[in-house]
């Protein structure tokens, strides 16, 4: 009898302890998701992954939230894809099973197979992609963390908003260094009918998404400073993998809304995560080709995002600074503005109509004394401002092309002045009617400056030596190269005596903006010394055509 009932009472407190084991694992969970809630006030995070990668780094993180998002979750049921690339994990009953809707959006009963089926399916045709197509390697493998070698997915009830996330154990990195690589896993929501973009089509860019969080972390390693570009590139996978699918749409105004204020680079884990910023990689794509993306990330195995751009640019002889100028004139030329791209003679994104149109710095009246905008810009950003003459209007786009990565947050700001003159001695693009285009800054070889005109009123004529006179004591003189091929550029100085002073040769000395090459001298002679005031000639060659013309040195000191 006593036995009986001490069994009795074992068993009870058995599943006593297992209730409430499930229960404290319940709540842990909830805490995370009211983490993921937290980050997501404005309705605007869609994947966790940079929201994960954020909250390990926080100092006062919650340590049972940590140990939460490092723990895998846990489902009563698993498949393994047609190809056996990936393991989906899911719930057949309960509060985390999966449920399909129909057409009329109604919940289809008993439906979580046929829903990692569908998942199992969609996961192939991304590793088709993404992989053989692409050519990314495939995510680090986790040794059988998850049930075997396949990579794990995940099924989960998630909050309302959040897509899905890519998640790893932070205290198990496999390569160990300031980028460090870890196995990754990733979990999606169980339903997708709540979704911006509902049902299956939301379900394919999200698995899309997070499958390259995954190849990024586990071969490229974790820049916990550069979070927007892991969410650039994802949400440009979308489209790459699924381009009728157009859930990027929703991100855009963010971006359009604030070329001027915020710097390329930057991370607002609650409004600027990266997502919005996809269409970087939508020009790379079109303009350079897809590799170009794989080429960077390439890079980022070493170098942080920004100085692995650069790299991966010159790698192909392009100009960081004349691809950031281009990217500047695709942003400008969108919705109603797209369909002017044509008659400039400029491209834009494929789908650009359908884009948000980007807001202007300023507006003016072009008279006969001219018009000019001023102002203070920060780093790697973009600025349009509109000239009305008078049933022409004449854009100018200036850009913030500073690649430089400080240690901490470049904060500062950086002075300009642009506008269209007549006769400006700062002049450097001539228009027709005698005015020209002219762009002061401290700095010139970290600016561009374009103008977009639709009409005949203002048509560029020509690029010139700038600035007219200039003072090698305190500026460099801007030299038109004309030319295509650069690896055989060179620039001859000579006095007005015919003697040589100075020479310049190869792509390394060439500075790229306005859609042009300059070169760029300092007013030195072979020796290092400056030179006297005086008119000198120049002449450019590419190794087969060449042109000549003056340059004006007047020295204050």
């Amino acid at each position: 009898m006593c036995r009986f009932t001490h069994t009795r009472l074992t068993f009870a407190l058995m599943l006593l302890v297992m209730c409430g084991s499930e229960m404290f694992a319940s709540n842990r969970r909830g805490d995370v998701n009211r983490m993921f809630e937290s980050y997501n006030v404005r309705g605007y995070n869609r994947c966790g992954f940079h929201i994960v990668a954020h909250y390990f780094s926080l100092p006062g993180a919650d340590p049972g939230v940590k140990s939460v998002l490092q723990t895998r979750p846990v489902n009563d049921t698993s498949i393994v894809s047609s190809l056996g690339h990936f393991r989906i994990h899911f719930d057949t009953t309960g509060f985390n099973a999966p449920v399909l809707y129909s057409s009329t959006g109604q919940p289809v009963p008993n439906s979580a197979f046929a829903y990692a089926d569908t998942v199992a399916g969609i996961c192939e045709h991304v590793y088709y992609v993404e992989v053989d197509s692409l050519g990314f390697p495939p995510p680090a493998s986790d040794s059988g963390a998850g049930g075997g070698n396949e990579y794990d997915i995940y099924i989960q009830s998630l909050p309302i908003g959040e897509y899905g996330y890519t998640d790893w154990d932070p205290s198990h990195p496999i390569v160990n260094r300031t980028n460090a690589t870890y196995a990754t896993w990733t979990v999606i929501r169980n339903e997708f009918e709540s979704a911006y973009t509902r049902g299956i089509p939301a379900m394919e860019v999200t698995l899309a998404h997070e499958f390259h969080h995954g190849i990024q972390v586990g071969n490229y390693g974790l820049w916990e400073n550069d979070l927007w570009f892991y969410e650039l590139t994802s949400t440009w996978m979308e489209q790459v993998v699924y381009p009728q699918v157009k859930d990027y749409y929703q991100y855009l105004p963010s971006f359009f809304q604030n070329l001027s204020q915020q710097p390329f680079d930057e991370y607002e884990p609650n409004s600027y995560a990266g997502y919005e910023r996809c269409v970087f990689g939508i020009f790379i794509q079109n303009e350079y080709g897809a590799s170009l993306m794989k080429s960077i990330w390439e890079d980022m195995s070493r170098e942080r995002a920004i100085p692995a751009i650069e790299d991966a640019f010159k790698s192909r002889n392009i100009s960081p600074s004349v691809a950031f100028e281009l990217f500047s004139q695709w942003n400008y030329l969108t919705g109603y503005r797209a369909a002017t791209a044509p008659g400039l003679g400029v491209t834009t994104y494929p789908l650009a109509p359908a884009y948000p149109v980007a807001g202007v710095d300023g507006t003016g009246i072009l008279s006969s004394s001219g018009v000019s905008f001023s102002g203070r810009a920060p780093r790697l950003t973009e600025h349009f401002f509109q000239v009305d003459n008078g049933g022409d209007t004449a854009a100018i786009l200036i850009s913030n092309n500073n690649f430089s990565v400080l240690a901490a947050p470049d904060t500062a700001t950086y002075p300009f002045s642009v506008g269209i003159s007549p006769g400006a001695s700062n002049c450097i693009r001539e228009l027709t009617g005698g005015y020209c285009l002219f762009f002061d800054v401290p700095d010139f070889l970290n600016w561009s400056v374009f103008p977009l005109v639709a009409g005949s009123s203002l048509v560029a004529q020509s690029n010139v030596v700038f600035p007219q006179p200039f003072d090698p004591a305190n500026e460099t003189v801007k030299i038109p190269y004309p030319y295509q091929q650069t690896n055989s550029a060179s620039l001859s100085i000579y006095g007005i005596s015919g003697n040589l002073v100075d020479e310049l040769s190869g792509d390394a000395n060439l500075s790229h903006f306005l859609r042009g090459s300059y070169f760029v001298w300092d007013g030195q002679d072979a020796a290092g010394k400056k030179v006297a005031s005086g008119v000198y000639i120049y002449v450019v060659s590419d190794g087969s055509k060449s042109s000549v013309g003056k340059i004006a040195v007047v020295r204050n000191r």
